[in-house]
């Protein structure tokens, strides 16, 4: 009789959906590495987005694709590791394969470093409101349940029941300021060279200087001069994300130009693409 109890949920292991697998444990002793290696290779040609997982006792790894494209593999505590690393350290293992839409992909390959939940201040449904007002990326879990959210919006996944407590796996480090930062002023630069955004930040921020009063320009706490962003360094990141992602939003809807559309590039690979809840599909 399978086990109903309710378990934890591991950290950077989340949960693909049983419901979706192309494969479900497979044996390599009656599939050969070949044969499971050759799959995964015709997957990436044909454009497949999904997740691999492979365990043998309690060694596990998980490879993801995105549109054909494999991410780094990785293991317990996030560490990398290749494909031929999997396949010596689990010579009999069990492999799934699960097909998920590439956005919940490349958000579960950004918390593959999470190793603890937080706990939220209150139960579900109240924490919704917290989530979509610090615009979460990340995973929600109570209780066995998980859910999938960008931008503050909730992606796919199962809810909490009513009065449940709940944690939450972020792809951000609430203290990351450096990297905040970082990745902001090369997408803020990489736009600018499109797109110049000195008049048409400033506008948006007088249109949202209400909701975000940290964008208002006679504050001066958030700045954009020729694709160069300035930030007061007493501004916590909790107020400054949601206005960074609310502004070039707006500015870029103005314009009637797609996000989607510029050469971006390696941005789109990085965790923080993730949190910036910029494009939520």
């Amino acid at each position: 009789m399978p086990d109903t109890t309710s378990k934890p949920i591991p950290p950077n292991r989340l949960p693909a959906p049983p419901e979706r697998a192309v494969y479900r444990d497979l044996s390599t002793d009656h599939y050969p590495w070949t044969d499971i290696t050759a799959d995964f290779e015709a997957r990436q040609d044909e454009g497949f987005s999904g997740l691999l997982d492979i365990r043998q006792a309690d060694r596990w790894a998980r490879f993801v694709l995105v549109g054909g494209a494999p991410r780094t593999g990785f293991t317990q505590g996030g560490f990398e590791v290749t494909w031929a690393a999997a396949m010596q350290a689990m010579p009999r293992a069990q492999v799934t394969l699960t097909r998920m839409d590439g956005v919940i992909c490349d958000l579960i390959w950004a918390l593959r470093s999470a190793e603890t939940a937080t706990p939220l201040d209150v139960p579900w449904p109240g924490a919704q409101t917290e989530l979509q007002r610090l615009m979460f990326t990340g995973a929600l879990v109570s209780e066995g349940s998980c859910s999938y959210w960008k931008g503050g919006q909730l992606l796919e996944g199962t809810l909490p029941i009513s009065g449940a407590p709940c944690q939450v796996f972020s792809t951000h480090r609430a203290d990351d300021r450096e990297g905040t930062l970082g990745f902001w002023q090369e997408l803020l630069g990489a736009v600018n060279s499109r797109l110049p955004l000195t008049e048409p930040w400033r506008q948006a921020s007088v249109a949202l200087a209400g909701e975000h009063p940290c964008l208002d320009p006679f504050a001066q706490e958030v700045v954009v001069r020729g694709g160069q962003l300035e930030v007061d360094p007493e501004l916590e990141l909790d107020e400054l994300r949601p206005a960074l992602s609310a502004a070039l939003r707006q500015v870029l809807a103005r314009a009637g130009v797609r996000l989607a559309d510029l050469p971006l590039g390696p941005l789109r690979q990085r965790p923080e693409w993730v949190s910036a809840g910029l494009e939520v599909n």
